[in-house]
């Protein structure tokens, strides 16, 4: 029986140093004391919260956890805010700082790799706080000629402000290709939904990442992930090429889905039972007011039978774009590309030249091609009497 105890106590032992810790992430917050930090794991699809902790009265606290491969967690505070961290095998992170904003008020020693995504963030929560302000400022100005100039020059400013994330961004992943955060840098948004990096023309840095993953971490959930994402940027490529040519036969379209004003994917083979007028084109050009009168009057005669618009504005900047549907109270399906002149989704149609427009039946057949004004009436009266 003392044999049967001391091998079950081994076991026990055995057990216990197997489950070894090999991470320690410790804590000094001003201002948090006797509040609770929640550790979170940040996986490619979900997050889960894996331990939690009540910070003590000298604003300190400890989570102790074993990685195999560089991990991406969130330190999750009392305030709502969080600090996101990358830990590797054998580290000591230290995080120090203030509760209060302590997404830009805190410090990071012992891991580099959460160093670059503090560095990351910070900018990008620059760019935020910028375009925020530039916007607010466009929206703000009187309607009217005298303050066309300046409009112009707030739209341009929002626009060089993205143009300028979006350079940082690639630099850094070109800089720190060999450290996880430059996968994080391959995924961070502005504006909601709109992502910083284009999957099709910053292609190249997404094969970076990819590269330098799999040579250092091949086994790594995010590798994984980027190597599945290629994947499915490849068959969309191979999909666009194989819908280069469109015409008046064909039963099967190419489907668009891109972002409306409030940043909502929209799909438009998702529209069901309508006759669609798929238009391509530009709205923030001067000359575009009367092009949008036009549809305004072709919408209003005949939404109430069951005709759509499909929008796809091609326009360089977002901003104007979103302040152009605002003013004229575009209340048809209008998305954005910000692929611009360079659409994808145009190429997919064979777009040559802009405006361009399809009438789509029920059916998801083309029965109309490049009509405007009465002969774009015309036609779907005649559609419609079928």
């Amino acid at each position: 029986m003392r044999k049967i105890l001391l091998f079950g106590l081994f076991v026990v032992l055995i057990a216990s140093c197997s489950k070894k810790t090999n991470v320690e992430i410790t804590g000094a917050i001003k201002d948090a004391d006797n509040t609770k930090v929640y550790l979170e794991q940040i996986d490619v699809s979900s997050r889960k919260v894996i331990d939690s902790t009540k910070i003590n009265k000298k604003g300190e606290f400890t989570f102790k956890i074993n990685v195999d491969l560089p991990t991406f967690y969130a330190l999750k505070f009392a305030n709502n805010e969080q600090v996101t961290i990358i830990a590797t095998p054998e580290e000591k992170i230290e995080i120090s700082g203030k509760l209060d904003d302590i997404k830009n008020n805190y410090w990071v020693d012992g891991s580099e790799n959460s160093l670059w995504i503090k560095l990351l963030n910070f900018q990008l929560d620059r760019t935020i706080t910028l375009t925020d302000s530039l916007r607010k400022s466009y929206q703000a100005l009187p309607q009217e000629p005298a303050y066309d100039k300046q409009r112009e020059e707030y739209a341009k400013a929002w626009e060089e402000a993205i143009n300028k994330q979006i350079n940082f961004t690639r630099d850094f992943i070109i800089k720190h290709a060999t450290s996880p955060a430059s996968y994080y840098a391959l995924y961070q948004k502005i504006g909601g939904n709109l992502g910083i990096m284009d999957e099709i023309e910053d292609l190249h840095y997404f094969k970076v990442v990819a590269s330098s993953l799999t040579a250092l971490y091949p086994e790594s959930q995010y590798t994984k992930a980027i190597m599945n994402h290629l994947k499915e940027i490849s068959q969309a490529i191979r999909n666009q090429q194989l819908a280069a040519v469109i015409n008046n036969s064909e039963s099967s379209l190419p489907d668009i889905t891109l972002p409306n004003t409030e940043g909502k994917p929209v799909s438009l083979l998702s529209l069901k039972d309508k006759y669609i007028v798929l238009d391509f084109g530009l709205i923030t050009a001067k000359e575009s007011q009367e092009y949008i009168k036009e549809m305004k009057t072709v919408y209003d005669k005949f939404k109430k039978q069951g005709v759509e618009i499909y929008m796809v504005c091609l326009d360089k900047n977002r901003l104007l774009w979103e302040e152009i549907i605002k003013q004229n109270k575009i209340n048809w399906i209008c998305v954005w590309d910000e692929g611009g002149l360079q659409s994808r989704a145009a190429a997919s149609w064979n777009i040559k030249n802009i405006p361009a427009n399809y009438i789509i039946n029920q059916k998801k057949e083309i029965v109309g091609k490049n009509l405007y004004g009465s002969r774009l009436e015309d036609r779907l009266n005649t559609l419609l009497k079928k």
